[in-house]
């Protein structure tokens, strides 16, 4: 009987999204205005509003980001707020979700691959063209692949190809009407689904390599995902191919130099050249509790330091990151050329073209450095590779933890990650390579609403 009321409210919440996701009380990017009357889709028209809603868009993934090793707190933030979700993640703590907790990063996840659900099983019976049937469905599928790829790095381990078929990572819904509450499917299971899903997309008819918005996916959004994929599986060659096509599409870099500007909006993101498939999370509850921002990390200030335009654009000279206005954080979770020509780059390096590797790096380094100064051809390419990564995508979404998660394996970049009090010496927690701490726990609300998910040992 219990089951059977999960069941009747899961169903229930899609009925109450369909209907919200059509209302007025829905944004669409460029302020588009929402019909008022459709509450159930079934016309191109109702689909192509759901695709360009702001919400997709809009995602918060600040935990993620307080597991690695690019964010500091002082020793003021954590003893003020001891026991919230952020401090316990920064901590590494036994604990991670308080009993009443809910999980934003899974609940709204997991509300946009529904709206692709209700998209992808009503496309084929919308009295429509073929050809216009294709380009929904293909973007779709790229949006509901970028939010699985996400979830499973965050609550599963890295892909390896030996333990990736018993290893679990998330749910896999693929229908907006759930008859059974779904147990989680393997690291293989969803790999293998968003490649489907990707690969289907590129391949799709009519699909524009460039979306109209920065929220509508395109060929290119879907092939640096496709990299990105790869990248995580180890799969180098398929990685490189993946990045030549997306950048064959659009390959601009934004020098920091001369117009870079931080969003606070997506219609600031539009605005930026380099952006494939906008993503941005505007934190609020983080600034809220803590009355501020979170700072920048040793480790990765030193990397960065003052000649880099990463480092003066986004944080204060005392290493407190910089928001829109004084009372939230924004971040930038896109899909960009630079992350897919570092994709490319360090599959270059993995298999020895270091020259071209460097080569990619000095391209973007131009764009970024205060006062450039070339590479020198005698540095180790994959090193530099991912050291730029890290400069280039910290704060990103968990794209640092899920790197942290793969190198941990090979032992010349394995690394034992310690939090250190405002004395610069005080160890007050460390995290081992392969610690179970590395996944995000489920919150006891998802677990008490699905018993058939197995929680994450700590």
């Amino acid at each position: 009987m219990e089951n059977k009321k999960k069941q009747g409210l899961f169903k229930a919440a899609i009925a109450v999204t369909v209907v919200l996701l059509l209302s007025t009380g829905c944004k669409k990017f460029l302020n588009v205005r929402p019909s008022t009357t459709a509450v159930n889709p079934t016309t191109i028209s109702d689909f192509r509003e759901m695709l360009n809603m702001d919400s997709l868009a809009l995602c918060t993934f600040t935990i993620a980001d307080m597991i690695s090793d690019d964010v500091r707190l002082t020793d003021a933030m954590v003893s003020g707020q001891p026991t919230v979700s952020y401090t316990n993640a920064w901590l590494w703590a036994p604990t991670i979700w308080n009993p009443g907790d809910a999980d934003f990063m899974y609940n709204s996840a997991y509300s946009r691959i529904l709206q692709m659900n209700i998209i992808l099983s009503k496309i084929d019976a919308a009295q429509d063209s073929a050809g216009q049937k294709s380009i929904v469905r293909a973007q779709a599928q790229i949006n509901r692949a970028w939010y699985y790829l996400v979830l499973a790095n965050l609550y599963g381990w890295d892909y390896q190809a030996g333990t990736a078929t018993a290893s679990l990572a998330v749910p896999l819904v693929l229908s907006p009407d759930a008859n059974v509450l779904p147990a989680r499917a393997t690291v293989q299971a969803v790999y293998d689904q968003v490649l489907q899903d990707l690969l289907a997309a590129v391949a799709a008819p009519g699909l524009p390599g460039m979306g109209a918005t920065i929220v509508q996916p395109g060929r290119a959004a879907g092939f640096g995902l496709l990299a990105t994929t790869y990248l995580y599986m180890g799969n180098y060659q398929q990685a490189e191919t993946a990045a030549d096509s997306a950048l064959a599409i659009r390959n601009t870099l934004w020098n920091y130099n001369t117009s870079y500007f931080k969003p606070s909006n997506l219609l600031d993101l539009s605005q930026n050249p380099e952006i494939l498939l906008g993503r941005l999370c505007s934190d609020y509850y983080f600034y809220t509790l803590y009355n501020g921002p979170f700072y920048i990390s040793p480790s990765l200030d030193s990397l960065l330091g003052s000649n880099d335009t990463r480092f003066t654009r986004n944080f204060n000279s005392g290493g407190d990151y910089t928001t829109s206005n004084g009372s939230y954080q924004v971040f930038n979770y896109s899909v960009t050329t630079p992350a897919v020509l570092l994709i490319k780059a360090e599959c270059m390096a993995r298999r020895g073209d270091a020259a071209d590797a460097i080569g990619l790096l000095n391209q973007l380094r131009q764009n970024r450095l205060i006062n450039y100064t070339p590479l020198a051809g005698n540095v180790d390419a994959l090193t530099e590779v991912l050291k730029e990564r890290r400069r280039e995508l910290f704060f990103h979404g968990g794209s640092r933890l899920f790197d942290l998660k793969r190198l941990n394996r090979d032992s010349r970049f394995a690394q034992i990650l310690q939090r250190v009090a405002d004395d610069g010496v005080s160890v007050v927690a460390t995290l081992a390579p392969g610690s179970p701490r590395y996944l995000m726990p489920f919150a006891p609300t998802i677990v008490a609403n699905n018993p058939n998910i197995v929680q994450n040992a700590r």
